[in-house]
């Protein structure tokens, strides 16, 4: 997968919060965080259809 905002590689990471964990994506070069919430909130504030 690549990185959106700089193309670079993303990879597949874990992450805690203090009732759940779940699975996001991070670019190896700009550090940008993609999971479910934060595409589904940008398409809604954007107005951005994601495929």
């Amino acid at each position: 997968m690549k990185c959106p905002k700089c193309r670079g590689r993303m990879y597949s990471e874990k992450f805690y919060d203090f009732v759940r964990s779940y699975e996001a994506w991070r670019c190896c070069s700009c550090g940008e965080i993609l999971d479910t919430t934060i595409l589904a909130n940008r398409a809604r504030n954007h107005n951005v259809f994601l495929g």
